[in-house]
């Protein structure tokens, strides 16, 4: 039992020395290997509003933030946060803000499903992605909205509801411009926009004249009397579709809005489509407050 009890005790004490041992090597190694965190990505990071969407390019608000303060990163690409999000930054950082321009998220189809009918009957998983992968989808027009509604499940704001037929509707008071409706459209039928541009085209059909009307009454038809009317010629046709050079036109389209047989434009003054279960009486709202029409890059295109 005597030597039963010293071989227990030189073993503990062997697992003891051995343990500080080893604690005492990764102190070392911590301390010989240590990097010390930049106070400003703290800063930074709390500065931001926390979306982790990776609207500015980055992983999250955290990789940003990093970036910021370590790299010069610009300090004005956080979408969801601002002007005021950029001003903090460069307030902590020491640099100017710039001008950031806000954009907001636009729908570039009208054909909801009693314009536009299925082609056929689909009894597969409720969404965009899944359906888009069926066929091409069931929408007679292969450009419109799907109406599964995948853009207002991702939006991470609640900025997105859908009308009653099927149809994207944006809050232009919650849309931050993050982009991640944009992502998630397997149709690109929506787009990100300067929130000063108040029109833009509420079609996505690439074909023309009588096959875009046999799928669709809203559907441009590629007529070219936009171009035509245009005084700035800012309008160039691109796949039957206009495309708007904003930059050129500082924004002005009305002329061509108003020379459209169709009304294909969306403007900012125009009842939109109001959420599923909506009160009548929303019918007229303007897209100031609620916006549902095709998505357009910089050039008015999706």
């Amino acid at each position: 039992m005597l030597l039963i009890g010293s071989i227990v005790i030189v073993a503990a004490l062997s697992m003891t020395v051995l343990g500080a041992l080893f604690g005492l090597g990764l102190m070392l190694a911590a301390r010989a290997f240590r990097t010390d965190q930049d106070p400003r990505v703290a800063k930074v990071l709390d500065a931001l509003p926390g979306a982790n969407c990776g609207a500015c390019g980055y992983a999250g608000c955290r990789s940003y933030a990093e970036a910021v303060a370590q790299e010069g990163e610009d300090v004005g690409l956080c979408i969801p946060g601002g002007p005021d999000a950029a001003a903090a930054l460069a307030d902590i950082m020491g640099v100017e803000p710039g001008e950031a321009v806000r954009h907001r998220a636009v729908v570039h189809c009208r054909g909801g499903r009693s314009l536009c009918p299925d082609r056929f009957e689909y009894a597969g998983e409720q969404n965009c992605t899944a359906a888009a992968l069926m066929a091409g989808g069931p929408k007679a027009c292969p450009f419109g909205c799907l109406g599964f509604g995948s853009c207002a499940e991702a939006c991470p704001f609640g900025a997105i509801t859908m009308s009653e037929d099927r149809l994207p509707v944006i809050d232009a008071e919650k849309c931050t411009g993050c982009g991640i409706c944009v992502d998630v459209c397997p149709r690109n039928v929506i787009s990100l926009l300067p929130a000063h541009f108040k029109i833009y085209l509420g079609c996505s059909s690439q074909f023309r004249g009588k096959a875009v009307k046999e799928l669709c009454p809203m559907g441009c038809i590629a007529c070219r009397l936009c171009a035509r009317e245009d005084p700035n010629d800012a309008i160039k046709f691109e796949n039957n579709l206009p495309v708007l050079d904003y930059d050129k036109a500082g924004g002005d389209f009305s002329a061509a809005a108003d020379a459209c047989p169709l009304d294909c434009f969306i403007l900012a003054d125009r009842a939109q489509p109001v959420p599923a279960g909506a009160a009548g009486s929303q019918q007229g709202a303007s897209e100031e407050t609620q916006l549902a029409a095709p998505s357009l890059d910089a050039k008015g295109r999706r």
